[in-house]
């Protein structure tokens, strides 16, 4: 495998997780989110599951990246491979009401999940924090969940899969601000080849 982190780097391991997912659904496009979870735990010991070390000479440089898996044909859900500069944390956000799993390819994120209510405004209420190592995997499937994700070092790169019940091309962030919080509608950036 090459030293850096492409589209075209990790497209077999990316086609042989695709054709895995693909076999955790019904005739009618249904999945089993536990099953993708036990099946999906293999690919981190596959020979050319991606690894952070293949990112960056200077990982303190290193870029946040969402590169989408993807061998042409259409899907009901979406898979990408996500680099974690180090220490790097996310705004708490939500995935636009679909499912989800992140999956630890290589290092540790820190994952402090949240409730999130509407009524009248927005409120997000802690539920609990997960440090997931190489193999260890988050899964959602509660259209009222947000999260925040932090690699836990700060001087190494983490990698890690996530699969989405859908094509998740906007998502929410939360701010706390004057004692409310507020939230701000994003659109996805993905990485879809080298080019």
């Amino acid at each position: 495998m090459s030293n850096t982190l492409t589209t075209s780097s990790i497209a077999p391991w990316g086609k042989r997780v695709l054709a895995l997912i693909d076999a955790c659904m019904d005739r009618n496009g249904h999945v089993d989110t536990t099953m993708i979870c036990e099946r999906l735990t293999e690919s981190v010991r596959w020979p050319d599951c991606p690894h952070a070390p293949q990112l960056a000479s200077d990982a303190t440089s290193a870029s946040y990246r969402r590169i989408a898996l993807n061998d042409g044909r259409p899907r009901g859900y979406e898979a990408l491979v996500i680099a974690w500069p180090p220490g790097h944390v996310t705004p708490i956000h939500d995935h636009d009401g679909l499912w989800g799993l992140e999956l630890v390819l290589d290092g540790v994120l820190q994952v402090d999940s949240f409730h999130l209510s509407e009524d009248p405004s927005v409120a997000l209420n802690a539920q609990d924090t997960i440090v997931a190592g190489v193999g260890d995997h988050v899964l959602f499937t509660d259209t009222s969940y947000a999260h925040q994700c932090r690699n836990f070092s700060r001087n190494s790169m983490a990698l890690s899969l996530h699969v989405y019940g859908g094509e998740l091309n906007s998502y929410r962030s939360f701010h706390h601000d004057l004692g409310q919080w507020v939230s701000r509608t994003h659109r996805t950036v993905r990485e879809t080849s080298d080019t």
